[in-house]
Formats: C-alpha cells, structure tokens, sequence
C-alpha cells in the first residue's frame, strides 16, 4: 500500500516539476507531527523577517480525509515541487522517489537534538525501508546539528557526508531563550505558586509496554509525599496510546508548546526522552526514571553507557525518585558534561545562523 502511495506522490510530483522553482516559495514539512510547533516555526518566523517568502505547511496527516488528501496530492504536491527551501522535521519516506530541482535546497531540522538514542540508519531497519532512507538522505542539501562535537554521529544516523552538516543548534531551542509570555498558567491557573513536576516519558517500541508506563508511577504517593510542595504534570509522547488520570496530575499531553512547558515547570522527569536536551541547556534539574532500563536497551540502542551519560540521576522506582526530589538529589554535576558535548550555543540564535547562511550562499 505504501508503494502505491509513493508512486502516486511521485506522479503527482514529476508532472508538477515542469514548473520553474520559485525563488520565495518555502515548503515546511512535518510527515507525523502536524501542529508545526517546532523547529519549523521558527525558521518560518526567522524567513518571514528576511523578505516576502511565501510558506505552505505540509503533513501526511492530510491523508486523514478524501478532501485534504485531494489537496495533497495536487497544491501541496505542486508547491513541493516548485519550492526554493524545503525544511522537515523528520524523514518524508515518498521523497526516495522523488528527483528536485538542483536550485531546490533542502534542509533536515529533524524533531530533536544531541545524542541520546540511536536513530535513523543506526536502528534495526529491514532493508527496505533503509535503501528508501538512504535515499531521503541523497537529497538533503544540509542537516542541522546541535555541536561539532556530535557532528560525526549525527551525520552517520542521518546518512550524510560530515560537510552537509550544520552544527548551528536547533531553531526550536531559540524558544528556550525568548521573553515571550506563555499560556501555561491561563490552561493550568490551579498551577500558580506551586513547583512544577514535569513527567515526559517516551515511547516504547511494544505498544503493551506503553500502557505499563503510568502503572509504573506511583501518582498517589506522590501526591501524599509531596503534593504539599509540587504538582505533578504529565505529558505523554504522541505515540503513546494510554490515558492519563483524571484525578491527581494535571495533564498536559495536548498542550500545543512543549517549549513553553520546558521554561516553566521546576523538574523533569523522564526516561529516554530527547526533552531531557532542552532542560540540560537551561540547567534545570532532571531525574531519569528507567525502570526498563534493560530491557529498553535490548529494544532500542543508545549511543552511550546510560546511566553515566543523561544529565542527571537515574531512578528505578517510584520509591526512588520520590526520595531524590524530598533530599533535592539530582546529580546536577553530571550536566556540565553532557551540555558540553551536545551544545556549541545558548544564546537563542540558531535560527539567525541557519537564514544567514542559507540565504548568504
């Protein structure tokens, strides 16, 4: 189903490159997450200060009905094909099929940033979904990475040559730095004068073991242990399906800026998440609750000893993170290291550096 669906798009597409590339036209494509809240916003805030571009937003979640996958396969193909840039956010499998312009240049923002969790070419991928990635990968023009120092892995999982990597950080971390009020206290006004614990935990690659995630968490002695002092705020990755409770957390699972979530709540909590990334750049404590530590590892490599590498202390229990946040035990000390090998900047700018660039050449 999936070939025929690349096929089409290509059709669709090729026809339309007949059309010349226009020279304003930007294209942001988000293939899963489709509220264009990350890296893609700010790059399209950064261009639309730099001229009269014209963006169009494009997601495979269009498909979802007969009419918006009417106009993907048509407008949303046609502007594909005739943009001058093109940012993602993730891997768009039908771009293997698809021949652009050599005035197109195309930029991979990708959805997170510093090593962590092996992604892309360094996971367990059959044969063909890797040849369709790789031959993503032969048409990005440039990736942006958050270091130098993390360039060389970065370009292996991507399956770029080291020189179309960009270690300029991530447009999205420029949210980190900004002023700007957030809606956090007008969603949650109960929030208001209280600390803020944020549980964020990923995915597994088992759905059974998605739904064993908030079972593993001890809300209710949290709550008696702590409640005095903090709130506990959840918000569950989009791919996994379980509900949060109703009663004794607040959830956050569709707020629609998880930045804005970052820069207020006190504590991560979290376990193989890329979010611990934002709270190590803002030097905000964080505890790593791996209670499937092992069996996470057999499932999904990551690039580095765990428990040595994440910018904080890693619990195993309920019992044992409620104790690290009574005695204010985070191992804070081990984020100096892991910031300086993920990050080159912390000054909100990353999105002037990619424009300067891109445009400049």
């Amino acid at each position: 189903m999936k070939s025929l669906f690349y096929f089409i798009y290509s059709v669709f597409f090729h026809l339309f490159r007949i059309f010349p590339v226009k020279e304003k036209s930007v294209v942001l494509l988000s293939p899963h997450n489709a509220n264009f809240k990350d890296s893609l916003m700010y790059i399209r805030e950064e261009f639309a200060g730099r001229g009269d571009f014209v963006f169009t937003e494009v997601s495979s979640r269009e498909l979802d009905s007969v009419k918006t996958a009417v106009k993907f396969f048509t407008v949303k193909a046609f502007r594909l094909a005739t943009a001058k840039y093109i940012f993602l956010n993730d891997t768009f499998m039908p771009m293997a099929k698809l021949n652009f312009s050599k005035k197109a240049v195309i930029v991979q923002l990708w959805h997170g940033q510093g090593i962590l969790k092996k992604f892309i070419m360094d996971t367990n991928l059959t044969d063909e979904v890797r040849k369709n990635a790789q031959k993503c990968a032969d048409k990005y023009s440039y990736v942006v990475v958050s270091s130098k120092k993390a360039l060389p892995i970065c370009a292996g999982a991507f399956g770029v040559a080291e020189e179309k990597c960009l270690p300029f950080g991530q447009p999205a971390s420029d949210a980190l730095y900004k002023n700007t009020k957030t809606h956090f206290y007008e969603t949650f006004p109960e929030l208001r004068g209280r600390k803020t614990v944020l549980y964020a935990p990923t995915f597994r690659d088992d759905p059974e073991a998605d739904k064993e995630i908030l079972e593993n968490l001890d809300i209710e002695k949290f709550n008696r242990e702590l409640g005095e002092e903090y709130a506990l705020v959840i918000r569950l990755h989009p791919q996994i399906h379980t509900s949060v409770p109703e009663e004794g957390v607040f959830n956050a699972t569709s707020y629609d800026d998880v930045n804005e979530l970052i820069r207020e709540c006190d504590i991560l909590i979290t376990d193989y998440s890329s979010i611990c990334m934002e709270f190590s750049m803002l030097g905000k404590p964080m505890l790593f609750f791996a209670y499937d530590l092992e069996k996470y590892k057999n499932d999904r490599d990551l690039y580095f000893e765990y428990e040595g590498y994440v910018p904080g202390k890693v619990v195993k229990t309920s019992d044992e993170m409620i104790e690290a946040i009574k005695n204010n035990d985070f191992d804070s000390e081990k984020n100096a290291k892991f910031r300086e090998f993920n990050f080159d900047y912390f000054d909100g700018k990353s999105s002037e550096r990619l424009a300067d660039f891109l445009l400049k050449k």
